[in-house]
């Protein structure tokens, strides 16, 4: 309910009109600027961002709203419920799915043509450059884009008799080397999973990990116009055959075993896949961890599945063009090379991308050569990628078959789906 509300109320005409915004006593023109708090560095960026600006732009009174928590969801629902309640900030910061939902219904100001340029002509991949574009409109500019590596400990490697500097390239080849990567008690329990599986938690992530090997598998997850799943496949039975051999037939992985970057970082896991944040943190945390990063292994391609945010402008914000001129600000090189550093994450400018930063650092350079599909990018893909997150762990739990789960989830995925067909241009 909390998640249909706000669409509910913006839907009936409840709370809708221009967010009301009084100007500062300085005269200043106000720019309310609304993005989750992740970090203490993105709490620095962000002070620093205003104070720069605003020293160019006297005119400009930047106000900055940093949502507490690590809740992607809550930030969402608050989100909404601004746009219901006629009090949608200026400039926003939100996952293009959510962005697609906003654009659907008329909420999002369409990008300026020179913001729009960026896009086209800057953006470091093309899921960067379509990220934002919804129904032929662009509708913001991509800041963060987020796909997914293998990492693996190069001292198991070592220990297990492979080599360090050959990881795994097929699938065959990253079940055998995890195999051998496995330690286990005598009852075959593993106590180090010599590859982690993405098994629980937040759900979309869940579902994006195993989205992955279903790409490298020749698969798709939704058609193109985002009315249907396409997960019950036979490269959708290969995905979830992949998580059997590791989880039941050769107990490579558990759901007992804490799994992810701190297993990781502990030693209690050999290979994980992740996205490129996980760089930084296992160098803040465990700087003397020996550490690699390799492409996906394929089975028929090496495919990631990604993510995407973007900054987005309210259409009824009473001041669009000071709301996009902060916007270009902060996707000026010279600003954008501060917040890519301090976020750990690829660069959405090619500009910066080619720095020698991530060129010359072979972890980053796995991560800007590594091929990457967007999950998403349309109306209730959100919810989609929720509902196939919550079936993959009941699967991982072994509470459901592969058959069944395949067929269970594709139906309600359909159900979340379906408002989608009006808009298919078939």
């Amino acid at each position: 309910m909390l998640w249909l509300l706000p669409v509910l109320l913006v839907a009936t005409g409840m709370g809708c009109g221009a967010a009301s915004q009084e100007p500062a006593s300085d005269g200043r023109i106000p720019v309310r600027v609304f993005v989750l708090l992740i970090s203490t560095s993105q709490v620095a960026f962000y002070r620093w961002a205003e104070q720069a600006f605003e020293a160019a732009h006297p005119e400009v009174d930047v106000r900055i709203e940093q949502f507490p928590g690590s809740s992607l969801k809550d930030f969402e629902i608050k989100l909404r419920l601004r746009f219901a309640s006629g009090q949608a900030p200026d400039l926003f910061h939100v996952n293009t799915n959510v962005g697609a939902e906003l654009a659907a219904l008329g909420l999002l100001a369409p990008a300026p043509p020179d913001v729009v340029a960026l896009v086209d002509t800057n953006s470091v991949n093309e899921m960067a450059r379509t990220a934002a574009r919804f129904d032929g409109t662009y509708y913001g500019v991509v800041s963060d884009v987020v796909w997914t590596a293998l990492y693996y400990n190069r001292t198991h490697f070592r220990e297990a008799g492979l080599d360090p500097d050959r990881p795994p390239r097929t699938w065959d080849e990253l079940l055998e080397m995890a195999d051998r990567l496995t330690v286990r008690r005598p009852d075959g329990t593993p106590v180090r999973a010599g590859l982690s599986l993405r098994k629980t938690g937040f759900k979309a992530g869940t579902a994006e990990k195993w989205l992955t090997f279903l790409y490298s598998a020749g698969g798709r997850a939704f058609d193109e116009n985002g009315t249907r799943t396409l997960i019950n496949s036979p490269a959708g039975r290969a995905a979830l055959d992949f998580y059997a051999e590791v989880l039941f037939r050769r107990r490579i992985d558990d759901v007992a075993l804490e799994g992810d970057q701190q297993g990781f970082g502990q030693g209690r896991v050999s290979m994980f896949i992740r996205e490129p944040h996980v760089i930084g943190w296992l160098k803040q945390n465990y700087p003397d961890l020996d550490f690699g990063v390799a492409p996906i292994p394929r089975r028929d391609t090496s495919l990631s599945s990604g993510g995407a945010y973007m900054f987005a402008v309210s259409r009824d914000s009473p001041h669009p063009d000071a709301a996009w001129r902060f916007a270009r600000f902060l996707m000026s090189d010279s600003v954008y090379v501060r917040y890519a550093a301090g976020g750990s994450v690829v660069p959405a400018l090619r500009s910066v991308a080619r720095r020698p930063a991530y060129t010359g650092d072979p972890r980053w350079r796995v991560f800007l050569e590594q091929p990457a599909r967007l999950s998403g990018g349309f109306p209730r893909a959100g919810r989609a990628l929720d509902i196939l997150g919550a079936y993959i762990e009941q699967f991982c739990y072994g509470r459901l078959e592969a058959g069944e789960m395949l067929r269970l989830a594709e139906r309600d995925m359909n159900a979340v789906l379906a408002p989608n067909r009006r808009r298919d241009p078939s």
